[in-house]
């Protein structure tokens, strides 16, 4: 039996949060891409499941060493600055959507709204160590500012959302096989 690793069982949450998300993002774009989408509908389903049962089953079986580092002094830390940013996020976003309507551009709140979420990757990369975080906000806000530019439709493109679909999708993907068994944990005690 493998020794259980709190970061092992943190990646395998933040790729569970990324799979649903990552869904969310696909399933937006099919409904706006496709009148008949059932079939893609269930493709995204599928795939999404499967990444967050595979990111589920990773977090159980390191679950107990998770548990003991929450304890620690610094996890509550760096839970109460996730919070902090999250919540800004969700003002940000709220934000973003009554200024686009307000300006008569609703169609920059999709590109807003993926920008924000890669802004949010920043400091979350810091409090948890992680570069995968900064990967994924600078790859969010990249899309962000480019698809509009890319595509005949600009912003109001259902791309948009394929993209940041595929970037979180890509980052679950990352955590598991990036935190695989024979890597060492470095939050275990030596």
């Amino acid at each position: 039996m493998e020794k259980q690793s709190a970061s092992r069982a943190g990646a395998a949450i933040g790729a569970m949060i990324f799979s649903v998300f990552g869904s969310g993002w696909l399933f937006f774009w099919a409904a706006r891409s496709f009148a008949q989408a059932a079939v893609l509908w269930v493709l995204i389903g599928g795939l999404g499941l499967a990444l967050f049962f595979a990111a589920f089953w990773q977090y159980r079986r390191n679950r107990e060493a998770h548990a003991a580092a929450a304890e620690s002094p610094e996890n509550k830390k760096e839970q109460r600055i996730f919070n902090i940013v999250n919540i800004v996020q969700g003002v940000a976003i709220f934000l973003a959507a009554n200024i686009a309507k307000n300006i008569g551009h609703p169609e920059w709140f999709v590109p807003a709204f993926i920008f924000i979420v890669g802004a949010h990757f920043i400091p979350l990369a810091k409090v948890f160590h992680s570069r995968r975080h900064t990967v994924i906000g600078v790859a969010m806000m990249a899309w962000a500012l480019a698809y509009p530019q890319l595509t005949r439709a600009g912003a109001a493109d259902p791309v948009g959302c394929l993209g940041a679909g595929l970037i979180l999708w890509a980052s679950a993907l990352s955590a598991l096989l990036f935190h695989s068994a024979t890597q060492a944990d470095p939050t275990a005690a030596h």
